[in-house]
């Protein structure tokens, strides 16, 4: 099987990749590395632990894990040059190497093993490869998926393939996944019952960043944030912010686009100001023309729409602001979070809305009832406090079955 999906995936991929790498420089990136080509050799070094993170939001899990270990040296890699900047940003003092993880090809996947020497690969959340994970078995080097989810469509096109999946999944020595539920889908499509153990979601083990902010002169006023938000959505929360501060006069609002070059656009729409050069003094609305700060804003909000969940992106961390006991409304496409939402929603610290008539409701009860709004922040506090540890958790595992 191994062999027909190697010369499968070499026929249709290889010359895709080449091709896209001409016209895109996502593609471009890294892709010496990707290919197999390391500028670095640790053949001879030893205790060498491998984490792999796809993007930015893996990055981000595993940065407290990284910063605990000190009985190993780290390889971090990433797929994409936005996981590779943030890690070299913030993890580059405690990293061995920080890299490109390979293509499934056999010379990359060769290559990369034999530059990296691990002692041991995890792989967070959730990437099955089937000719990486099958020469990290060869080599008898224990592999390991933690925080592993199974979205539900991904899930259905996974059991309708459980005869394939079942030999890949037998080349990892453990899977820990973020719930029951997903324990219950990596066992459905193949995974041996013995290797699948529930560790809790990392997402849940996240701190309040650190750097102090300003309060952009609210004096007292209440702050929407509507956080992430992708085309089509700034205007739904432009629509329901003009609604709302007809009963509510001193509201204010702050948009904060996935995309920076959406900016513009926002501005045409809103006639807001940045906030790079402005503040609520004499604005009411303004559109954070940043990177890097959305995070600590949530600390100033009075509650927040979460962007990415009325179009088909399926939503964006809401974690990020519940950390600061801020309640998330968010709208109805959530997949990307699901068990999430799920934990938040069942404590009553976040909401789903279908339309915007919900969503100015929604808001509409957290502006006007002190009560609803202060047991909402309770609860943000509680949701963290009931579901942390699985840092913790994944630690002492590493601890104790690899080391």
């Amino acid at each position: 099987m191994i062999k027909i999906y190697n010369i499968f995936f070499t026929i249709f991929f290889l010359p895709v990749i080449l091709i896209l790498s001409i016209f895109s420089k996502k593609i471009r990136a890294g892709i010496k590395e990707k290919f197999g080509f390391y500028n670095f050799d640790f053949q001879n070094e030893k205790n060498i632990l491998w984490l792999h993170c796809i993007s930015v939001g893996e990055v981000q899990l595993i940065q407290d894990i990284v910063k605990k270990i000190n009985n190993y040296k780290i390889v971090v890699t990433t797929s994409t040059p936005q996981g590779q900047e943030l890690a070299k940003n913030k993890l580059k003092d405690y990293c061995h190497k920080i890299t490109y993880f390979p293509y499934d090809f056999t010379f990359s996947v060769k290559n990369a093993i034999k530059a990296i020497n691990p002692s041991a690969v995890l792989i967070a959340e959730t990437e099955i490869w089937p000719e990486f994970s099958n020469q990290i078995k060869k080599k008898n080097i224990p592999l390991v998926i933690f925080n592993g989810r199974i979205s539900d469509n991904t899930f259905k096109s996974y059991k309708k393939l459980k005869f394939i999946f079942k030999k890949v999944l037998d080349n990892y020595s453990k899977i820990l996944t973020q719930s029951n539920e997903d324990r219950e889908k990596f066992i459905k499509i193949g995974a041996k019952e013995e290797k699948v153990a529930t560790m809790g979601n990392i997402k849940f083990d996240i701190q309040k960043p650190t750097a102090e902010i300003s309060d952009l002169d609210l004096n007292g006023a209440p702050l929407i944030i509507a956080g992430s938000t992708h085309k089509g959505e700034d205007e739904i929360i432009y629509n329901a912010y003009k609604k709302l501060k007809e009963k509510h006069k001193n509201l204010k609002l702050l948009i904060a686009p996935r995309h920076l070059e959406r900016v513009n656009s926002i501005q045409n729409l809103t006639n807001g100001k940045l906030k790079s050069k402005n503040t609520f003094k004499e604005n009411d609305i303004l559109i954070l023309d940043t990177t890097g700060e959305l995070k600590n804003i949530y600390s100033i909000a009075h509650s927040v729409f979460m962007g990415g969940s009325f179009n088909n992106t399926g939503g964006h961390n809401p974690l990020e602001a519940t950390i600061w006991e801020k309640p998330v409304i968010s709208g109805p496409n959530i997949k990307n979070f699901k068990l999430v939402f799920k934990n938040l929603t069942e404590y009553n610290c976040s909401k789903i809305v279908q339309n915007e008539e919900e969503l100015i409701n929604e808001f509409d009860k957290l502006l006007s009832n002190n009560e609803h709004y202060n047991n909402m922040k309770k609860n943000c506090f509680e949701v963290f406090e009931k579901n942390k540890g699985a840092l913790d958790y994944l630690y002492n595992f590493i601890k104790k079955e690899i080391s």
